[in-house]
This record gives structure tokens, sequence and C-alpha cells, in this order.
């Protein structure tokens, strides 16, 4: 299974650069079965790449093809309206915005384009204050108040590892672009979606919002705590640890029974989710005691057999090792499993990465040609002006 066959006439463009929502955005449709066309100006590239960066670059593109335009050259605008003309969708970010806009001499993209979905993936939207900061996912966290409720209590401001606000701003345009699709179809006006990981972030404080308009009180970082159930931690065991998330009442009946403490139900210092919160060091001290002395397989099995959440914390080799990773197949086995394949599954089976033209305008003949029908004669018109370029400067690879 290789693509949701209703996404495989879609044409999706992407004007972003880096590592951001809006790549990411186009990664994802490219792995659904959209045919995406990352559209690269003629001077992009670092010289100064990392192998890192190189690899986290491939990730991103390889599913892509790549088309190259010389954004300020004659017949650049030409290129773009007949791409333009005959996309679904176009991600960007701010300064892929701006870049479009400049090239077709337009800012309004929904009144050129009444049918093309346009999507602006931003750090920060493309309104009020922030809107032009230049930030990434740490600047987000820390803007956003997430670093302020994460960590522990006295241990400064933390960042959450990796990128998952961005990952979650990708899928909010994924997911609003497809819906913004549909709705033209319907008779719906042209308008743009404007999708900001800032946003994402104040989604993903669905827990510490509530809590703040409650008591008025600032949320600050608790560890692997909840700041409204109980118990909810990281345990010690023997041989490493185990989260446990056991706040409502029957988890803690449960909880108590499985650890073998079935008087603790009845105990006044726990007897509702308020008195455990505000006993929790006592609380989390009964549970260790069972958890410490035994191994996390056998607290884990003994917690998940008595359908109470826990998971041991697993350090990444062992994840990558897991029977629960290879059974979900995430690794691509076209890079050589170096790199994360497709997230979608259909059917039991994950939905493969495909290989794009992906190489520096490796793409660019094949998607202007073939897939949107430019004349050979007005290509090779562009291509002389360096309005585009490819094929025989860049090496052809597979068509779209």
């Amino acid at each position: 299974m290789s693509t949701f066959a209703a996404y495989r006439s879609w044409l999706v463009a992407e004007a972003a650069t880096g590592f951001g929502a809006a790549t990411l955005a186009g990664k994802l449709l490219a792995d659904l079965g959209c045919t995406v066309a990352r559209l690269e100006a003629a001077e992009e590239g670092a010289a100064d790449a990392t192998d890192v960066d190189r690899e986290l670059f491939e990730l991103l593109a390889r599913a892509k093809h790549s088309v190259r335009i010389g954004f300020d050259r004659r017949g650049a605008r030409a290129a773009l309206e007949a791409l333009l003309a005959h996309a679904e969708i176009l991600l960007v970010d701010r300064d892929g915005l701006a870049r479009v806009r400049a090239a077709l001499g337009a800012e309004d993209l929904g009144a050129r384009f009444p049918r093309l979905t346009v999507c602006a993936c931003t750090p920060f939207g493309l309104t009020g204050p922030m809107a032009g900061w230049i930030g990434g996912e740490e600047i987000v966290q820390a803007v956003s108040g997430i670093m302020s409720i994460t960590g522990h209590a006295g241990g400064g401001a933390t960042r959450i590892a990796g990128a998952p606000l961005t990952h979650a701003a990708a899928m909010f345009a994924v997911s609003s672009s497809l819906a913004d699709v549909l709705r033209k179809r319907a008779g719906g006006a042209p308008g743009m979606l404007d999708v900001s990981v800032y946003d994402a972030a104040v989604a993903f404080e669905s827990a510490s919002l509530p809590a703040y308009f409650l008591t008025g009180a600032a949320p600050a970082g608790i560890g692997n705590r909840h700041s409204m159930s109980a118990p909810w931690n990281s345990f010690r065991c023997a041989d490493g640890w185990v989260i446990v998330c056991g706040g409502n009442h029957p988890n803690w009946v449960r909880l108590c029974e499985a650890i073998g403490r079935p008087e603790l139900v009845g105990d006044p210092r726990y007897l509702t989710q308020e008195d455990r919160i505000a006993h929790v060091d006592a609380l989390e001290a009964e549970i260790t005691a069972w958890t410490a002395p035994r191994s996390v397989a056998v607290v884990e099995a003994a917690f998940n057999a008595a359908a109470i959440a826990a998971g041991s914390v697993m350090p990444l080799p062992d994840v990558l090792a897991h029977p629960q990773f290879r059974e979900r197949n995430l690794l691509d086995a076209a890079s050589g499993c170096t790199q994360i394949g497709g997230v979608f599954h259909l059917a039991k089976e994950p939905l493969a990465v495909r290989e794009g033209a992906w190489r520096a305008g490796a793409g660019t003949r094949a998607i202007l040609v073939d897939r949107c029908g430019v004349a050979p004669a007005d290509y090779e018109a562009w291509r002389e002006a360096g309005a585009v370029a490819g094929d025989r400067e860049a090496g052809r690879a597979g068509a779209a």
C-alpha cells in the first residue's frame, strides 16, 4: 500500500525552507500520495551544512519533487502561474509567502487563484505583535508558557525535547488544508489558512489553562506529576523507571489492589482526588515501596494487567528494538532504515514513503511540462532566461 488513491491526482506546491511546519506538512501530504513540488530558489543551499543537516533535509525532501525557480528572473511569474493554476494546495512559510507574492505581483493569492488552498505555516501566525519574529520550536515553547510548566519544581525553564509543537502545527496544516480543498469544491470562497506553531503550543496547554482559570494560580513545573490527578508520576524500580497514570478513583482502587494494599482505598488521606493531591508525597511513597524492589518488566506487566496506564521509561535503543516499534513499521526501508517512514496506516499497512525527483531542480521539467502542461518551447525560453532550472543543470530524475 503506497498511497491513498484519492490524493494521487493532487498537486501541492511548497514554498518553504529548513525544518518547519510547512516543510513537515509537505512531507505528510507526500506520504498521503500527493505530488509535492518543492519550490527552490536558484541560490538555495547551505555551504556549511553538516551531515545531520543533510540527513534532515533528505527526510523532509525525498518524497517531493524539486522545482527550481529564479524568482526575480523574467519568466518566473509565468512559470509560477502555470504551476499554481494546477495545484490544489500551496504551503508557505513567511519568507516563501513573501517570495511568491513578489514574483506574482499579487498580495491576494486567493483572488488570483480561487481554487487554490493557500496555507501559511509560521512560528507565530500572520497577525499580532509577534508575527514578524524570527524563531523556531524553542522560542515558541518559551513565549507560549510551555517552558514555564515543564520540568521539575525549582529547576528553571525546561523545553520539551524534539519539536512536538512544530509537528503538531504541521498536522493542523494538513488537516485544515484537506478540509479547505473540500470546502472550496463545495463552493466556498477563497481565503488563506493561517497555521502557527504558537497556536499549537497553546492547544497543548489543555490541562494547565483550565487549572489556571479555576484557581487563578499560574502552574509551574511539577516534573512528571499531574496538577489535577494523583497518583501520576514516574516511580523507581529495581532496574529503571515506570510512569504510572492512575488518577481517577476506579484506577486508584485497582492500583491499591495491584500492589497488595487495598486498605489504602479507605485511608482518610486518599479518599478523594483532592485528598490524594494534597497528600501526594505520602501516596507516592506507598507506591514506591512496592515498585522499588521489583523490575520494570514486573511492575509494567502488573499494572497493565490491572488496566492501569503504565509504561517503562525507555532509552532510544530499547525503543528501536522493541517488538511494538517493529510491528508498526516506523522506519523507511528505502533510506536504509535510518529515517522515519510514513505515519499513516491503511488496512494495517503503513503508507510507504515514495522517492521523488528531490535533487536540486530534478523535478522542474516533469512538474511544469508533464504535469502542468507547459509548452516545451515556453519551458526552454524560461530556462534560458534563468526563470527555471533543472534537467540539464541538475540532472533529470524520476517523473512526477
